[in-house]
């Protein structure tokens, strides 16, 4: 019986976790549609881990780009997600370096319930970083702090 209720929580706590992107285009690389699964380091984390940065999910995905429409349509990607959320994607709710090639970005979406949600992108040549993040943190400003 302790063996069934364990694998219907971790099923829950899935699908949870599955779907706190839902909504945003994005979604598309963390369930493996731009990118197999394969290549992919993901990391996630929920819980008390996380209480100290005032966030409840931490779940980012990392690869290696094999050519550069990869990198594009992450971008493109991203980039809809922002067009989506105009009043998020600029001023304090977003921050932005770039280089030949290197690029970093930050977007502060909008609320899901309770929840303040944040969009990271990095690449630094080939390697690209996407983190999705949501928690009570409530800015970009703090979650700079954070990172320092």
């Amino acid at each position: 019986m302790k063996r069934v209720l364990m694998i219907f929580m971790a099923c829950f706590w899935m699908l949870l976790t599955a779907n706190a992107q839902s909504g945003l285009n994005i979604e598309l690389l963390f369930a493996g549609k731009i990118i197999p699964q394969q290549r992919m380091v993901e990391t996630r984390v929920k819980g008390k881990m996380l209480s100290k940065y005032q966030l409840t999910l931490f779940r980012s995905v990392r690869f290696q780009a094999n050519n550069k429409q990869e990198i594009n349509r992450v971008h493109d990607l991203i980039e809809l997600d922002i067009k989506k959320n105009p009043g998020f994607a600029y001023g304090e709710n977003y921050s932005s370096k770039k280089s030949h090639s290197k690029e970093t970005f930050m977007l502060q979406l909008p609320k899901q319930g309770n929840q303040n949600r944040f969009l990271c992108y990095k690449r630094n040549g080939e390697e690209v970083t996407v983190i999705y993040m949501e928690g009570t943190l409530n800015s970009l400003d703090t979650l700079r702090e954070l990172i320092k």
